[in-house]
């Protein structure tokens, strides 16, 4: 235990540190932070995120045909209220647009015309304009159910968006800029998380190697599990710092809002994305938590391989590139995002990290058994 102690120490020097935290501020302000800035971001998004919280309200957690005719109603007293404005407004009535159906069905293409329309929309920005719009988009996909078959789908994909409609899931009231808000921001976490593991494990031999350490460690049989040892340490160090980014990211999480749609089937009308399983968002979110901790453990056995290969750490860098590319690519695209989507094959993930899991085991084992044997 005093040795691992001593190794992560090692690793976490204040050099290591400074780095981390460089790298982890310029992602934050390049790629994260705009998405808690901005969320939702600009008009209508701001418009339908607001009406999606009054409809979890006024309704619960999904809205049946009763509650469906209400928000309806709803919608003709704001139409009322847009009528009583635009009647009050003595460039409107001049044009002769009195009523909120003559508003929208303004003939754009006159100059007079579109400047009154853009004044009222993006000048004076009056909410009610917008919650209109942001209404009708909501009765639309509430009404128009058959969009879950609107691509060319095998029949288990089918048979799969059958079951989301019979079992009421799509009535939830799960919108899609919440879905889509989560998954980019934990794509650029994990890219981050896998940056800073490939950072804190770069030196994990390549140190006692250039120090010729390993001639002195190698003359013992004590010394030679220090190897293996090394890669526990690899382990403790990337754990460590997969859960504080995590801990660090769900702290700026709460302030997006989004707390409420945690219980909420994301098989979701209102969500463009379809699942294998009957998830929430809650469990959607663990699940993600779950793939980028098993993707780390993952990356520490090749990250450790490197690093006892590589005789310095330009080498190193190189061998890493690759894998980078790899891994913030298609790594986070399939094992990251949009997990358990119908779209792909159902058993993608699962056999994926099984898969990965076990090369990778392999490969280090592989060099732990010829660090056993190796002469100095």
């Amino acid at each position: 235990m005093r040795i691992l102690f001593n190794e992560v120490k090692k690793l976490f020097s204040v050099k290591i540190i400074f780095l981390l935290l460089l790298v982890s501020f310029f992602v934050y302000q390049q790629f994260i932070m705009f998405e808690f800035k901005h969320f939702p971001n600009g008009r209508p998004l701001l418009d339908d995120f607001r009406a999606t919280q009054k409809m979890l309200v006024d309704y619960g957690e999904s809205m049946d045909s009763e509650e469906f005719q209400d928000f309806k109603e709803i919608k003709e007293q704001r139409i009322a209220e847009a009528t009583e404005y635009l009647k009050s407004q003595k460039e409107m009535v001049a044009a002769g647009i009195d009523t909120y159906e003559e508003f929208s069905n303004m003939d754009l293409e006159n100059e007079k015309l579109a400047a009154l329309h853009s004044k009222i929309i993006f000048e004076d920005y009056v909410d009610v304009f917008w919650e209109i719009q942001a209404r009708d988009g909501i009765i639309d996909k509430y009404e128009h159910p058959e969009r879950f078959n609107e691509h060319e789908l095998t029949p288990k994909q089918n048979a799969r968006m059958d079951e989301v409609v019979e079992n009421g899931a799509t009535e939830a009231i799960f919108t899609d800029m919440v879905f889509e808000n989560y998954n980019v921001l934990m794509k650029y976490v994990a890219i981050l998380i896998f940056l800073n593991i490939i950072i804190i494990l770069m030196p994990l031999y390549i140190r006692d190697k250039r120090n010729h350490v390993q001639l002195l460690q190698y003359t013992s049989k004590i010394g030679r599990k220090l190897f293996s040892q090394k890669l526990l340490t690899g382990l403790t160090a990337s754990l460590i710092i997969i859960t504080a980014q995590l801990a660090f990211f769900f702290f700026m999480y709460r302030g997006n809002d989004t707390s409420m749609f945690f219980p909420l089937s994301i098989n979701s009308i209102f969500n463009f994305f379809v699942s294998w399983y009957d998830l929430t968002f809650f469990q959607y979110i663990i699940l993600t938590v779950l793939c980028v901790y098993l993707l780390g453990i993952a990356l520490v056995l090749v990250g450790a391989w490197i690093s006892s290969i590589a005789p310095n750490y330009m080498t190193s860098v190189g061998l890493h590139v690759p894998l980078g590319f790899l891994l913030f690519g298609t790594g986070t695209n399939y094992l990251i995002q949009n997990l358990t989507t119908i779209y792909l094959n159902p058993y993608l993930v699962p056999i994926s990290f099984v898969t990965i899991l076990i090369l990778t085991s392999l490969l280090f084992l592989w060099r732990y058994r010829r660090e056993k044997v190796k002469n100095i």
